[in-house]
Parts: structure tokens; C-alpha cells; sequence
């Protein structure tokens, strides 16, 4: 995330309403601000553009969302994907 960004203030109202939907389920769902600290989130995270969505789990580490249909729909599924991949993967 970066707030200078325009793909990320694009996409900001729909990363709302998906941590909204996922508030109630224990998951964190978070911003982190990489343009202040791009090698660790490269490094860490895979970060090379702003926004980068990443799905982080204990079986699969972080798993980056490589689309560019970024609404709360499209977010959703690729998350409840990666869920469903680490409770098989464990």
C-alpha cells in the first residue's frame, strides 16, 4: 500500500468493505505501508508494484492476488480460496 498511489486509493472503498465482511471471522485483515520500507516487503511479501493483495497463512506463507479485478466479490474468493488450500495443506 501506498497512499500516493492512485491504483490503491482506487481500490481502497473495496478493501473496506472486504474487512468488513471478514471482521467477524478472527482473520486481520491489514495495510501495510511498503513504500516506506520496499526491500523488506520485495523480500518478504513479494511486493514489485502498489497494491499488492497477499493472502497470509502458516501453510502456505504469503500468496500473492494476481489480478487486477480488485472488488470486494473477486478479493473474497480468492481469499476463501487460499483458506481452503491451507486446510488441505495441513
Amino acid at each position: 500500500y501506498a497512499p500516493w498511489c492512485p491504483f490503491c486509493q482506487a481500490m481502497e472503498a473495496e478493501f473496506e468493505k472486504v474487512a468488513e465482511d471478514l471482521a467477524s471471522t478472527g482473520v486481520t485483515v491489514a495495510k501495510y505501508r511498503g513504500d516506506q520500507d520496499r526491500e523488506f516487503v520485495a523480500k518478504e511479501f513479494n511486493v514489485e508494484a502498489f497494491p499488492t493483495i497477499n493472502v497470509l497463512t502458516k501453510a502456505n506463507g504469503a500468496v500473492k492476488y494476481d489480478s487486477e479485478v480488485r472488488d470486494k466479490d473477486s478479493i473474497l474468493n480468492f481469499f476463501n480460496e487460499q483458506v481452503e488450500l491451507a486446510a488441505a495443506a495441513a
